[in-house]
């Protein structure tokens, strides 16, 4: 009786170490699977929040050449943003989905990366990272001089959700707002569901009710650009698709 105790009481202390939230760290987004090795289902966007379930073996992968050392990992899918591929057509549970986790960090970790990288910037020292949202720090060149930038979702001091844009340079960089009075949309508080970023090349167009397929869409419509594009929204429709064109911010609704 005393062995099969231990043996259940080791079985349970596996599992809940299994467990816990982390962050994507992959800058193009996290490709989830019905299985391990299984279809694709789409991808979790950079930053966003995953509860981890399960761990498979460890295991090491190829990736351009590098080496990364990770586990399959069963996750909660309710848990986290999962864009769709276009080409996925079937059902699937969401509370029983995979991802390599050689590509997250622990929430932990990651917060502290993202306010080390806040703590170089001066103007920002009033603000603190908004960590009660599944995502508040997402990454990719928003500004076209292909360099990676850093977009943080932060409390001001009057406590409101705005957005902070550091323009990454080879040399040096600049901090861009969003919310507050000035506001180029007249959008005080960032309170929205929906941040990430929407990759180069990616065709997207004006679309408020969310009900419009690409082949319903006239050609003049869609934009697609070369660099990276901010997504803000919530389930109001308030925001949309953020760009930089002609040295200010856009948005397509």
């Amino acid at each position: 009786m005393k062995n099969k105790l231990l043996v259940l009481l080791m079985s349970m202390s596996a599992f809940a170490s299994a467990q816990g939230i982390y962050h994507v760290n992959a800058v193009d987004g996290l490709t989830v699977r019905t299985s391990i090795s299984g279809k694709k289902i789409g991808k979790i966007p950079y930053g966003y929040q995953v509860k981890v379930l399960e761990k498979s073996d460890p295991l090491v992968i190829k990736d351009d050449g590098k080496s990364i050392a990770g586990n399959w990992v069963k996750i909660d899918g309710k848990s986290t943003q999962i864009i769709i591929d276009p080409n996925f057509d079937e059902s699937y549970d969401p509370q029983g989905v995979y991802v390599f986790d050689g590509y997250l960090t622990n929430q932990k970790e990651f917060i502290k990366q993202a306010e080390n990288k806040i703590a170089k910037h001066p103007a920002l020292k009033d603000y603190y990272l908004a960590t009660s949202y599944k995502v508040f720090a997402i990454k990719g060149d928003f500004f076209a001089d292909g360099v990676e930038d850093d977009v943080y979702r932060m409390i001001s001091p009057d406590g409101n959700v705005r957005i902070m844009a550091i323009n990454n340079k080879k040399v040096g960089s600049d901090i861009y707002a969003l919310g507050g009075p000035k506001d180029p949309f007249g959008i005080s508080d960032y309170d929205f569901d929906y941040f990430y970023k929407v990759p180069k090349n990616t065709p997207f167009w004006a679309d408020r009710n969310g009900t419009k397929l690409m082949n319903q869409v006239s050609k003049n419509d869609i934009k697609i650009f070369t660099y990276d594009v901010l997504y803000l929204n919530d389930l109001q429709n308030k925001g949309g698709y953020i760009y930089r064109y002609g040295k200010k911010w856009n948005i397509l609704k």
